[in-house]
């Protein structure tokens, strides 16, 4: 509880870097953000859902009610707050990064990659994009991206304490891991040592995101990418 709460305010302090100052800096917000801090996610979505409708372009409320969504494992009201969050601010990095983090744990990775993609065009900096586009692409199968967005993670932040797995990852996926070369009994081993080494921490990666708000009652589950960039 404590490091979830130290890693909150952390949230908060980066949030009020990222996006300024919160225009609904009001009675209704800071309750909310007050309940979110101390882990109440049920009582923060409900007070955000409040602070919505009195601040309906604000993108910070949108923000923190997907985000309290996506704790409560309400993937798909925290992929609608995510996507109706695009529409009122410029700063789309981190929103499609939730998208992407959202539809990975829905198991729709064609769609994580896609967002994670966009992330990363929108904000170069999101490094940690890079590694879960890579995840993404291994899920898939795709071994080839899989290392281009591996290696990529690793050269432009070097300071991940994942560095030496993801390097021994890497190499493995290099020497053949998916190749005909080895048994399948073999491969299976490399595999889930690869799942456990590198993808061990991936729980704790996507549960970084932050999210934002609805406007329709129908859940979205695949969104065009004309719906998205709307």
């Amino acid at each position: 509880m404590a490091k979830r709460l130290i890693h909150t305010l952390c949230i908060c302090l980066l949030l009020s870097t990222y996006f300024g100052i919160c225009q609904a800096d009001d009675e209704v917000f800071q309750r909310g953000l007050s309940y979110y801090q101390n882990g109440e996610f049920h009582l923060a979505a409900a007070t955000f859902e409040q602070e919505k409708k009195l601040s309906p372009r604000e993108s910070l409320v949108y923000f923190y009610l997907g985000n309290s969504y996506y704790q409560l494992n309400d993937l798909d009201n925290a992929i609608l707050n995510f996507t109706t969050g695009l529409n009122f601010t410029e700063k789309k990095g981190v929103f499609f990064y939730n998208l992407g983090n959202c539809y990975f744990l829905k198991d729709n990775y064609d769609f994580a990659a896609e967002m994670y993609a966009k992330a990363i065009q929108n904000d170069p900096n999101l490094f940690d994009a890079y590694l879960n586009a890579g995840n993404a692409f291994y899920k898939k199968g795709d071994i080839p991206q899989t290392i281009i967005h591996w290696e990529t993670y690793l050269r432009v932040y070097p300071e991940t304490p994942q560095y030496v797995r993801i390097e021994r990852a890497i190499a493995y996926l290099r020497e053949g891991l998916s190749s005909a070369s080895a048994s399948q009994k073999d491969k299976n081993e490399l595999d889930a040592a690869l799942m456990d080494e590198v993808l061990g921490d991936l729980e704790e990666l996507i549960n970084r995101t932050e999210n934002v708000m609805e406007t329709s009652e129908a859940p979205i589950d695949d969104l065009s990418q004309e719906e998205i960039e709307r």
